[in-house]
């Protein structure tokens, strides 16, 4: 077994996931008859998301003609002429969408109305993103992070800035550094990062420093688990994202009497990190 076994608080699920999932669990057991769907995966948990497949969620990415039902909307949120085609359909729908996106769609929607040019700091084809740019009506811009800021493709001298919730901290406050060197620009700062992402990040890459190997618990498409990954990865080179435990031993690790460090991303449910812990204590 491992000598020791090194658990980040902060491990798991995020108040927005959390309540995205609940409030689903709870529509289906109201609504034995009733066909319920979510536009795009709830959350980014293949694990979690079929299981709420099992027990009658259906994912679905378009609105057909005529369809009914209940559709909850996913927690990474969806362009506003999506939103504004189910508000009109026959559709009962559900607005799960994460307050802390929801505060960077407004954000984008205040900028873009008050004439900035907006400049969006993250990965453009995460759905969080593609939502978000909706409301800036193609008055934006996304880049990645501060090798892509280029100053001829701002179109404006007078920009908006803000972040996919769950992008590094660092990554963001480069590009508004960069910007503020920028004569004659007016920039306006809007934080839109997600506090508990940081916090998780932070503490992931603190133990990594620490241990022998790193695991790093949840979906691949999951984008804020790929980022604690990768910044754990720049602290300690054996770390290993996993969405389910038999995947460290594909992966043929060998854990014995190693000091293994434990984080999870923010729609990694709590049995799924219960399970791959109580595994590897039982390493043998």
């Amino acid at each position: 077994m491992p000598k020791k076994l090194i658990i980040a608080d902060s491990a798991g699920v995020c108040f927005g996931v959390e309540e995205a999932v609940s409030t689903a669990e709870k529509i289906l057991d109201e609504n034995n008859n009733v066909e319920v769907k979510s536009f795009g995966p709830l959350i980014h948990n293949p694990q979690m998301v079929d299981i709420l497949n099992k027990k009658g969620l259906s994912v679905i990415n378009e609105i057909k003609k005529n369809e009914k039902g209940t559709v909850i909307i996913r927690a990474h949120g969806i362009p506003n002429y999506e939103e504004k085609n189910l508000k009109e359909s026959s559709l009962n729908v559900v607005d799960m969408t994460c307050p802390i996106v929801k505060k960077l769609q407004f954000a984008v929607k205040s900028l873009s109305d008050n004439g900035y040019f907006v400049l969006i700091v993250g990965n453009e084809n995460h759905p969080e993103i593609i939502g978000a740019k909706s409301y800036a009506n193609d008055n934006c811009l996304v880049i990645k992070d501060k090798n892509e800021l280029n100053k001829k493709a701002l179109k404006s001298k007078k920009i908006g800035i803000v972040a996919q919730t769950t992008i590094p901290i660092e990554t963001f406050w480069d590009v508004v550094g960069i910007l503020k060197t920028f004569q004659d620009y007016e920039i306006k700062i809007i934080d839109t990062l997600c506090d508990d992402i940081h916090n998780k990040q932070k503490e992931s890459k603190e133990i990594a420093k620490d241990v022998d190997i790193m695991l790093v618990i949840g979906g691949k498409n999951s984008s804020n688990t790929k980022e604690i990954a990768t910044l754990c990865r720049q602290m300690n080179s054996r770390t290993y994202q996993i969405e389910t435990f038999e995947e460290i031993r594909e992966l043929n690790l060998d854990l014995k009497d190693k000091i293994v460090g434990i984080s999870a991303g923010a729609s990694t449910p709590p049995w799924l990190i219960k399970q791959t812990i109580d595994e590897v204590l039982l390493w043998e």
